[in-house]
């Protein structure tokens, strides 16, 4: 289902749609404010927040009845009991979120939102060493998925398919919003705080996945390095408000439902669950 029109709150509207907003935005970044908003949302000071929120966005809770939340982040990183039963060789998103497709050009470039990315962008300069810059070139031609998940979504994650991987890497940044009127004034993909590792999956090669942090998210938490993990597990999760999941495929690699290459063309973002099978 494709999402609404105007996905924006009316404060990141403001804060990055016009020129003052923006003055002002770099300013509350430089003062720490969203790292002040995370340190709050974990105190129990915060525990007040859980039920506005709940109503103001009218929250499925029902699988929680009876469980008391001592701050907005124990809410916020709840788990849910998710059991994913699909066929082996099905794609699955990673999260609830609104989902964008994008094509990685041969020359390792590809554009979101207005700007240019290549695939060097996203793991940092000081990441990408000869031999790993060989393992980049080898994503020239394929896919690159964006999830982005909004401050009502589940925000924990899980393996699109059964595969291993070695260790994650932890890249400091910013925390821009991820709304799209962040997105069309700031590269925030490779800006913002980030986490990333190759995933040797069973059915679709190498694929690069990269959680991005958003504006008060201060914690990507990945559970497992040197692991084995099965296709619809927990991965990990997100800390508090909307946050990004990104991921890299070969040329060839990954085939698309109908329903997602049509109700992502032109940029358009379309509605996605955890464990939903995509391609």
């Amino acid at each position: 289902m494709k999402t609404n029109s105007n996905p924006n709150d009316k404060s990141v509207a403001f804060l990055y749609g016009n020129a003052f907003g923006r003055v002002l935005l770099q300013f509350i970044l430089f003062i720490k404010i969203p790292k002040l908003l995370g340190f709050y949302l974990r105190t129990r000071l915060s525990k007040g927040r859980v039920k506005k929120f709940i109503a103001q966005h009218n929250i499925d809770m029902s699988e929680f009845e009876g469980i008391k939340f001592k701050t907005f982040n124990d809410f916020f990183t709840r788990r849910k009991n998710i059991e994913v039963n699909v066929p082996e060789e099905s794609l699955i998103a990673p999260s609830d979120s609104a989902l964008s497709v994008f094509k990685i050009e041969e020359n390792s470039v590809f554009r979101i939102k207005g700007f240019d990315y290549t695939l060097e962008d996203f793991f940092a300069n000081k990441s990408v060493t000869p031999d790993f810059e060989e393992t980049l070139k080898s994503f020239a031609g394929g896919d690159c998925l964006v999830f982005r998940l909004a401050a009502t979504d589940y925000h924990r994650y899980c393996y699109i398919d059964s595969g291993s991987l070695e260790k994650n890497h932890f890249i400091k940044g910013r925390l821009y919003s991820v709304q799209p009127a962040a997105c069309e004034n700031y590269r925030v993909y490779t800006k913002n705080r980030r986490s990333w590792t190759i995933l040797h999956t069973d059915h679709f090669g190498d694929v690069a996945q990269i959680e991005v942090g958003a504006f008060s998210v201060g914690g990507i938490c990945n559970h497992h390095e040197d692991y084995r993990f099965r296709k619809g597990e927990e991965k990990g999760y997100f800390d508090l408000h909307g946050s990004t999941i990104v991921l890299l495929f070969k040329k060839g690699a990954v085939k698309l439902k109908d329903e997602i290459l049509e109700g992502t063309k032109d940029g358009a973002e379309y509605r996605v669950k955890y464990g939903q099978i995509i391609g």
